[in-house]
């Protein structure tokens, strides 16, 4: 019961955050489920679903996306039907309906002050974060002018030029640049940037304290707990 509530969760927050991701796809199959993970490949062309809440999902059936592009580390949404069939060593065995790739990203070391120039200090909101076994997750909001052409840079720093003085937390800054754009239209998104870099810092803290520049009250800090 509880993996069935948490995919229903998902769902709701699939509706409200893929809205402009799905626009060219409708689908209308109320057994439709949806979920969000990190691709993780067996071998070759072989891989599976790692879900946020820990199971596990085999995409068994892939006809409908035989030419997606698969990617070890890989965040992405993933829409989907359960199938009957039980398979060992794995929480649901899936038919694959739509798989839409989320920005994933490493985790920048900044040294040297003039290099914070190029990173960006635009202003952008956070909806939602939150810690899975390798990634920060950040759903953001930020404007914009609608232009293809146009494109922003998103980056989570750790800043050595700066000090802390709380070191229960390791201090991170997320960033935007607009490039100039302007700020016309909002727009909501979600970013995955990937723990690697920073692994063994986290190890010694608590959490993490993140800094960002947001639409209305300036800079903000958000505190997320490492999970036990």
């Amino acid at each position: 019961m509880r993996k069935r509530t948490f995919i229903l969760a998902y769902l709701l927050f699939g509706v409200f955050s893929l809205q402009s991701c799905l626009n060219d796809t409708t689908y209308t199959d109320e057994n439709l489920l949806f979920a969000i993970g990190t691709i993780r490949v067996i071998e070759k062309q072989n891989y599976y679903f790692e879900l946020d809440e820990g199971s596990r999902l085999y995409p068994n059936d892939t006809t409908a996306v035989h030419n997606y592009p698969i990617k070890d580390d890989q965040r992405a949404f993933v829409y989907f039907s359960l199938l009957d069939e039980k398979l060992p060593d794995y929480d649901y065995n899936a038919k694959i309906e739509h798989i839409e790739n989320i920005l994933t990203k490493d985790i920048y070391y900044c040294t040297q002050a003039e290099d914070l120039d190029s990173i960006g200090k635009d202003r952008i909101d956070v909806d939602n974060m939150w810690l899975s076994q390798d990634h920060i997750n950040i759903v953001y909001k930020f404007y914009h002018s609608n232009n293809p052409e146009k494109k922003h840079m998103l980056s989570l720093i750790l800043n050595a030029t700066t000090k802390t003085s709380n070191d229960e937390y390791l201090h991170l800054e997320f960033c935007h640049n607009a490039y100039n754009d302007t700020p016309l239209l909002g727009g909501t998104g979600i970013v995955s940037f990937k723990l690697d870099n920073i692994r063994q810092q986290l190890n010694t803290h608590k959490g993490l304290c993140i800094t960002v520049n947001t639409l209305y009250e300036g800079n903000k800090t958000f505190i997320i707990e490492k999970k036990h």
